[in-house]
């Protein structure tokens, strides 16, 4: 399984978005993509992490009150 983008605070990892959400087939996504990856498969996910990442990061932590001090996007 593929982890496309990891984001971290000093607690540790807080969100990510793999293969649970890209390779999705139900309708509810949670993950640090806020959906956009949902059920893309994996080649338009690594497409739109590259594009977004820094954003979705940003409404993440909005989204969810967490203090991101560090990610990881993978980079395929």
């Amino acid at each position: 399984m593929t982890t496309l983008i990891r984001a971290y605070n000093s607690e540790g990892l807080v969100g990510k978005c793999d293969a649970a959400c890209y390779n999705a087939k139900l309708p509810e996504c949670v993950c640090i993509c806020g959906g956009r990856n949902h059920g893309a498969g994996l080649q338009q996910a690594m497409a739109n992490t590259q594009a977004l990442a820094e954003l979705w990061l940003a409404e993440y932590a909005q989204r969810t009150g967490q203090k991101i001090e560090r990610f990881e996007v993978n980079a395929l």
